[in-house]
């Protein structure tokens, strides 16, 4: 596990990215950089393999999209 803080993902997104980018995130974790991909108007793919961190990271990425429900598909 790595900790990512929100400040530091929204930097790293803003600064090589444009609003209605599509961020990819093949290592989902517990959701830090979709996060900060939804509070910035990005869109964004993630993959994790781990059913527990896939739980968190879906109910972290509902929470900062407000009413919006996040898409998931799982394999």
């Amino acid at each position: 596990p790595t900790v990512k803080p929100q400040a530091l993902m929204q930097y790293l997104i803003k600064l090589v990215t444009t609003e209605g980018a599509v961020i990819l995130d093949p290592f989902l974790g517990s959701g830090s950089t979709a996060v900060a991909a939804v509070s910035l108007g990005r869109h964004y793919i993630g993959y994790e393999l781990s059913p527990e961190y896939f739980d968190i990271a879906c109910k972290r990425i509902d929470a900062a999209k407000g009413d919006r429900q996040t898409r998931m598909e799982v394999r």
